[in-house]
Parts: C-alpha cells; structure tokens; sequence
C-alpha cells in the first residue's frame, strides 16, 4: 500500500496521516474529529502536543499513511 496525499474532504476519524502546512511537514498525526465537509481537520501529534485545527484556508497537505506507519 503506497501512500496518497487528499484533501480534508477525503479524511475520517482515526486515520494516520502526515501533514504539511505553510511549507513544512508537521509530522505525523491520527484525524481526531473533522467537519462534514472536511473544511476543518482537528489532528493528534504525538508527544506533548495537544490536538492541532486546521482550517481549510491553512491549505495542509494530508498523506494517507498504511496503518502500519503510526506507532
């Protein structure tokens, strides 16, 4: 299984994901909740990060990771 890159629209909750926003990658993360239409992604990182918004303005890159990518 390959990785993808979507749009917010294209996520659901739980999904591993690695995120670039403004130009850098964030890392990687699990969808934690997101609207309908996928104009606003709420993402966990890891460690001491708490859950992160992304709006649909901020015009993150979300990569589909295997389920085996995320520890």
């Amino acid at each position: 299984m390959t990785a993808t890159t979507v749009k917010g629209s294209a996520l659901w909750r739980g999904q591993g994901v690695r995120v670039q926003a403004g130009g850098h990658d964030l890392g990687t993360g699990v969808v934690d909740d997101l609207t309908e239409d996928g104009s606003i992604v709420w993402i966990v990182f890891g460690g001491a990060e708490p859950r992160r918004m992304f709006l649909e303005e901020d015009a993150a890159r979300y990569t589909v990771l295997p389920p085996t990518s995320i520890r």
